[in-house]
C-alpha cells in the first residue's frame, strides 16, 4: 500500500485548525462485497468488520452491494445466502445500529449468470426475493426505506440521518431486473433539489470510473456524468461504491478550477471477497473529468466516517494481516477530510448553452444544506474567469430575469455568491455563448434568434385573441 500521506496530513491540519460549533457529532462506516462461494458468505471477515461497527458504537452501516455470492444460485439458495448475512450482521442489528444496503451485481446473478436464452422465472427470482428480506414488513429491523421510484422500493432510497441524506441507488432496474449499469436520474434529481441537509452521501455498487472490471457505470458515460453532476449540484464531496475488491480512493477533477467542489470516489469492496490485482491509469471513458489515484489498498477493512457540524473526516481502517490466523487489527491507513460549505449553486446557464445577446434570459440557481442566504451577487464572465462583471445584488429566490450583455463570446460564465459571504460561491460548470443575432426573424417571438416550437407556443397561446375590446372583430366566435 502507497497512500498519499503528505496530503492526508494537510487535510488533517485544515480540519483541526477549523473550530467546531458545537453541533452533535457522529459517525457512520461503509464497507462491501462479503461474497464466498461455500455459504456465500465470508463469514470470518465479516463477523469482524461487525464487531468493529458495534466498537466503533457507529450510526449506521452503509454496506454498498454483493452481500452474497448468488452464482448459479436458485430462488431458494440466493434467499438463505441473505439469511447467512443476516445471520453474521446480527450483532449490529441488535445494538440498535442502522444498516442500509443496495443490490450488486451478485444479488442479480439469475440475470448476469444466466445461460444464454434464459431468463429468471418472473414470478420467482434473486429480486423478489431480496425483497422478502429487506422489503418484508415480518422482519421490520431488516426493511429498507421504500421511498424510491415505483419498482425500485427497498433498492433505491434516500434516508435523512441528523444532518446528512443518505442516498442508496440500485443500478439494476429494481424489480424489472436488469444488468443496467445506471440509476433512476429523474428520481435522485428530484430528491436531491428537495434536499435541505448540508452533507449528502450517495452510495450504489458499481464505480462511476472504471478501474479494474469494465461492467460499471463507465459503460454509459453520458448518464454517469449526469449521476456525477447531480452529486455536486447536491453539495456532495463523496461516492461510496465496491464492486472491485479492494480499497481505492480517487479524487475526480471536474475541470471547473474549483478543486473544494471536485468528488471523490471511495471504493471499499473490502469485506472479504478475493482481492484484484490493479493499478492506474483510469482506461474507461471519463468524459472531461480526470480521476486520480489517493490511496490503494488491497486489504480487509472499512472507512470510518465521522461527521462534526460541517466537517467529514473519512478514515480508512484496514486489517494489519490479510493473514486470517493472526490477530484482527484494525488501523488507519489513510486519513483525509473536508468541509462543506452551503451555498448557491448554478443551475442555468450551466455549461454549453447558445444564448442571444442582449436579450432577456433567465438565470437559476439553488441553496444547498439550508443555508440561510438573504441576497446574492449574480456576476458574469466573457473569458473563462479571466475577469468578472457585475450584474446585479439581489434577493435570494433562485432566479432572475437577466438581459445579456451585447457580447460575442464561446468563453462565457455566470457566478453567483452569498452576498454576506462572498467566499461562497459558484461557477457554471463549463462555459456557455453568448452571440449577436445577425437576422431580424419576424417570427422570432421569444428573441431567443431562432423560430421554433416556442415561438408557436406563444402564438397559439394567444390565438384569436383580441386587444381592442371596442372592435367589432374581438366578438366571441359563435
Amino acid at each position: 500500500m502507497n497512500c498519499t500521506r503528505c496530503r492526508n496530513i494537510l487535510c488533517w491540519c485544515v480540519l483541526a485548525a477549523t473550530a467546531a460549533s458545537g453541533a452533535e457529532r457522529w459517525r457512520f462506516i461503509v464497507t462491501c462485497d462479503s461474497r464466498q462461494a461455500v455459504t456465500g458468505v465470508n463469514e470470518p471477515v465479516l463477523a469482524e468488520l461487525a464487531s468493529e461497527v458495534v466498537r466503533h458504537r457507529a450510526d449506521f452501516l452503509l454496506y454498498p452491494g454483493d452481500l452474497v455470492h448468488g452464482v448459479r444460485a436458485t430462488p431458494n439458495q440466493f434467499e438463505q445466502q441473505l439469511w447467512n448475512w443476516v445471520q453474521v450482521m446480527r450483532p449490529i442489528y441488535e445494538a440498535g445500529i442502522g444498516v442500509y444496503v443496495c443490490r450488486g451485481n451478485h444479488e442479480a446473478m439469475d440475470v448476469a449468470g444466466a445461460e444464454p436464452g434464459t431468463e429468471p422465472d418472473p414470478i420467482d427470482n434473486h429480486a423478489l426475493r431480496w425483497l422478502r428480506v429487506f422489503g418484508n414488513a415480518a422482519h421490520p429491523d431488516l426493511m429498507l426505506p421504500d421511498n424510491g421510484p415505483a419498482g425500485e422500493e427497498h433498492m433505491t432510497y434516500a434516508v435523512v440521518h441528523k444532518n446528512a441524506m443518505i442516498v442508496s441507488l440500485d443500478q439494476y432496474a429494481g424489480i424489472r431486473h436488469q444488468i443496467a449499469h445506471r440509476v433512476n436520474q429523474d428520481w435522485l434529481d428530484e430528491r436531491l433539489e428537495r434536499n435541505a441537509q448540508p452533507h449528502v452521501f450517495v452510495f450504489g455498487h458499481e464505480p462511476a470510473f472504471r478501474t479494474y472490471h469494465s461492467d460499471c457505470l463507465d459503460a454509459f458515460p453520458s448518464r454517469r456524468d449526469a449521476l456525477w453532476e447531480s452529486i455536486k449540484r447536491a453539495g456532495g464531496r463523496t461516492y461510496f461504491c465496491g464492486h472491485d475488491h479492494y480499497y481505492d480512493h480517487a479524487v475526480v477533477d471536474d475541470g471547473d478550477g474549483m478543486p473544494e467542489n471536485d468528488i471523490h470516489q471511495l471504493i471499499v469492496a473490502t469485506a472479504g471477497a478475493p482481492f484484484y490485482t490493479w493499478a492506474p491509469p483510469y482506461l474507461g471513458d471519463n468524459s472531461y473529468f480526470l480521476p486520480e489515484q489517493l490511496c490503494h489498498a488491497p486489504r480487509y477493512g472499512y472507512v470510518l466516517v465521522e461527521v462534526d457540524d460541517l466537517e467529514v473526516t473519512l478514515t480508512w481502517m484496514e486489517r494489519r494481516s490479510n493473514d486470517l490466523s493472526l490477530p484482527p487489527l484494525y488501523g488507519p491507513g489513510e486519513t483525509w477530510g473536508y468541509r462543506v460549505e452551503p451555498g448557491p449553486v448554478v443551475l442555468w446557464p450551466n455549461g454549453n448553452e447558445r444564448l442571444a445577446a442582449s436579450q432577456a434570459h433567465t438565470v437559476r440557481w439553488k441553496t444547498t444544506g439550508g443555508a440561510d442566504i438573504r441576497q446574492v451577487v449574480i456576476e458574469y464572465s466573457a473569458d473563462e474567469g479571466t475577469n468578472w462583471t457585475p450584474v446585479d445584488r439581489v434577493t435570494n429566490s433562485g432566479c432572475y430575469e437577466w438581459r445579456a450583455p451585447a457580447v460575442d463570446s464561446d468563453a462565457c460564465l455566470l457566478r453567483i455568491r452569498d452576498a454576506d459571504r462572498l467566499h461562497a460561491y459558484d461557477v457554471s460548470d463549463r462555459p456557455f455563448s453568448l452571440f449577436h443575432c445577425r437576422m431580424q426573424l419576424r417570427a422570432d417571438l421569444n428573441g431567443d434568434c431562432r423560430v421554433d416550437f416556442d415561438d408557436l407556443a406563444i402564438l397559439l397561446g394567444e390565438w384569436l385573441m383580441c386587444g381592442n375590446p371596442d372592435d367589432p372583430a374581438c366578438d366571441p366566435l359563435p
